[in-house]
Protein backbone atom coordinates (compact mmCIF):
# COMPACT_ATOMS: atom_id res chain seq x y z
CA UNK A 1 0.00 0.00 0.00
CA UNK A 2 1.61 3.27 -1.14
CA UNK A 3 0.14 5.07 2.03
CA UNK A 4 1.52 2.61 4.22
CA UNK A 5 4.88 2.88 2.89
CA UNK A 6 4.86 6.43 2.37
CA UNK A 7 3.71 6.75 6.14
CA UNK A 8 6.57 4.49 7.24
CA UNK A 9 9.30 6.33 5.22
CA UNK A 10 8.21 9.59 6.79
CA UNK A 11 8.99 8.51 10.16
CA UNK A 12 12.21 6.96 8.87
CA UNK A 13 13.26 10.32 7.61
CA UNK A 14 12.39 12.11 11.07
CA UNK A 15 14.70 9.53 12.97
CA UNK A 16 17.33 10.28 10.44
CA UNK A 17 17.12 13.82 11.02
CA UNK A 18 17.64 13.53 15.02
CA UNK A 19 21.24 11.69 14.11
CA UNK A 20 22.68 15.01 13.57
CA UNK A 21 22.49 17.63 16.26
CA UNK A 22 19.93 20.36 14.00
CA UNK A 23 17.69 22.77 16.51
CA UNK A 24 15.11 22.20 13.70
CA UNK A 25 14.45 19.80 11.18
CA UNK A 26 12.95 20.79 7.71
CA UNK A 27 10.67 17.91 6.22
CA UNK A 28 10.03 17.62 2.77
CA UNK A 29 8.09 15.45 0.43
CA UNK A 30 8.94 15.26 -3.72
CA UNK A 31 7.78 17.62 -6.11
CA UNK A 32 8.71 20.47 -4.64
CA UNK A 33 9.41 24.28 -5.99
CA UNK A 34 11.30 26.18 -3.66
CA UNK A 35 11.13 30.30 -2.96
CA UNK A 36 15.06 31.80 -3.85
CA UNK A 37 15.34 33.24 -0.76
CA UNK A 38 14.61 30.08 1.47
CA UNK A 39 17.16 30.14 4.10
CA UNK A 40 17.37 33.76 4.18
CA UNK A 41 13.47 34.36 4.60
CA UNK A 42 13.55 31.39 7.22
CA UNK A 43 16.87 33.22 9.29
CA UNK A 44 14.39 36.33 9.21
CA UNK A 45 11.53 34.68 10.14
CA UNK A 46 10.02 36.46 13.39
CA UNK A 47 8.72 32.60 15.18
CA UNK A 48 11.93 31.21 14.57
CA UNK A 49 14.07 33.63 15.37
CA UNK A 50 12.46 34.11 18.85
CA UNK A 51 12.76 30.12 18.81
CA UNK A 52 8.95 30.34 19.43
CA UNK A 53 8.79 27.07 16.67
CA UNK A 54 8.02 23.79 17.61
CA UNK A 55 5.86 22.99 14.50
CA UNK A 56 5.56 25.34 11.97
CA UNK A 57 4.24 24.86 7.90
CA UNK A 58 6.84 26.17 5.08
CA UNK A 59 3.54 25.13 2.07
CA UNK A 60 -0.14 26.13 2.92
CA UNK A 61 -2.50 24.67 1.63
CA UNK A 62 -5.37 26.96 1.96
CA UNK A 63 -5.45 26.26 5.95
CA UNK A 64 -7.92 27.84 7.63
CA UNK A 65 -6.24 30.30 9.94
CA UNK A 66 -6.57 31.45 13.73
CA UNK A 67 -4.60 34.50 13.44
CA UNK A 68 -2.10 36.31 11.37
CA UNK A 69 0.49 38.25 11.86
CA UNK A 70 1.15 40.08 9.12
CA UNK A 71 4.14 41.63 10.40
CA UNK A 72 5.49 38.85 11.02
CA UNK A 73 4.71 36.87 7.85
CA UNK A 74 3.00 34.40 9.97
CA UNK A 75 -0.45 32.54 10.29
CA UNK A 76 -1.77 30.63 13.46
CA UNK A 77 -2.86 27.37 12.04
CA UNK A 78 -5.51 24.64 14.77
CA UNK A 79 -3.51 21.62 14.28
CA UNK A 80 -6.85 19.63 13.46
CA UNK A 81 -7.57 21.26 10.65
CA UNK A 82 -3.88 20.86 8.67
CA UNK A 83 -3.27 18.37 5.88
CA UNK A 84 -0.38 18.03 3.59
CA UNK A 85 3.38 17.46 4.60
CA UNK A 86 5.09 19.32 1.78
CA UNK A 87 7.34 21.61 4.11
CA UNK A 88 7.29 20.77 7.77
CA UNK A 89 9.81 22.55 10.38
CA UNK A 90 10.04 20.83 13.19
CA UNK A 91 12.10 21.51 16.74
CA UNK A 92 14.12 18.63 17.74
CA UNK A 93 12.22 18.28 20.73
CA UNK A 94 9.30 18.22 18.58
CA UNK A 95 10.69 15.31 16.22
CA UNK A 96 11.41 13.60 19.48
CA UNK A 97 7.97 13.99 20.63
CA UNK A 98 5.88 13.11 17.80
CA UNK A 99 8.61 9.74 16.76
CA UNK A 100 7.92 8.28 20.44
CA UNK A 101 3.94 8.76 19.85
CA UNK A 102 4.10 7.96 16.67
CA UNK A 103 1.30 4.97 16.55
CA UNK A 104 -0.72 7.02 18.90
CA UNK A 105 -2.36 8.83 16.00
CA UNK A 106 -3.95 7.08 12.66
CA UNK A 107 -3.38 8.23 9.77
CA UNK A 108 -0.54 9.42 6.98
CA UNK A 109 2.53 11.25 8.25
CA UNK A 110 0.22 15.07 7.69
CA UNK A 111 -1.99 13.61 10.16
CA UNK A 112 0.43 12.42 12.81
CA UNK A 113 2.68 15.00 12.84
CA UNK A 114 0.35 17.99 12.92
CA UNK A 115 -1.92 16.40 15.15
CA UNK A 116 1.09 15.09 17.58
CA UNK A 117 2.61 18.19 17.33
CA UNK A 118 -0.88 20.27 18.46
CA UNK A 119 -0.95 18.38 21.61
CA UNK A 120 2.39 20.09 22.82
CA UNK A 121 -0.04 23.25 23.27
CA UNK A 122 1.81 25.43 21.30
CA UNK A 123 1.05 27.43 18.36
CA UNK A 124 1.59 25.89 14.45
CA UNK A 125 3.01 28.91 12.43
CA UNK A 126 3.07 28.98 8.83
CA UNK A 127 4.36 31.21 6.52
CA UNK A 128 3.03 33.68 4.71
CA UNK A 129 3.61 33.61 2.04
CA UNK A 130 4.18 29.75 1.32
CA UNK A 131 8.23 29.41 0.31
CA UNK A 132 7.46 26.04 -1.06
CA UNK A 133 4.88 25.23 -3.49
CA UNK A 134 3.48 21.16 -5.02
CA UNK A 135 4.11 20.97 -8.51
CA UNK A 136 2.66 18.19 -10.76
CA UNK A 137 -0.52 17.53 -11.70
CA UNK A 138 -1.68 14.27 -9.15
CA UNK A 139 -1.11 12.99 -6.19
CA UNK A 140 1.57 9.50 -6.35
CA UNK A 141 -0.69 7.90 -3.64
CA UNK A 142 -3.80 8.66 -5.06
CA UNK A 143 -5.00 11.52 -2.57
CA UNK A 144 -6.08 14.86 -3.92
CA UNK A 145 -3.70 17.27 -5.62
CA UNK A 146 -3.26 20.85 -3.84
CA UNK A 147 -0.98 23.71 -4.13
CA UNK A 148 -0.22 26.91 -1.96
CA UNK A 149 -2.28 29.96 -3.35
CA UNK A 150 0.19 32.28 -1.95
CA UNK A 151 3.49 30.95 -3.03
CA UNK A 152 5.94 33.02 -3.94
CA UNK A 153 9.45 31.82 -6.02
CA UNK A 154 10.93 35.39 -5.51
CA UNK A 155 9.24 36.82 -2.24
CA UNK A 156 12.34 38.10 0.00
CA UNK A 157 11.95 39.39 3.69
CA UNK A 158 12.66 42.70 3.83
CA UNK A 159 14.12 42.99 7.54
Amino acid sequence: DPRERQTKTALDALKKGLEGDAEYIVFLEDDLEFNRHLRENLEKWGPLRRRDVTLAGLYNPNLRELACDVKNNALIVAPQSIFGSQAFLLSRQTAEYVIRHWNRVTGMQDIRISRLGGRLKRPIYYHSPSLVQHVGVRSIWGGGFHQAADFDPLWRASK
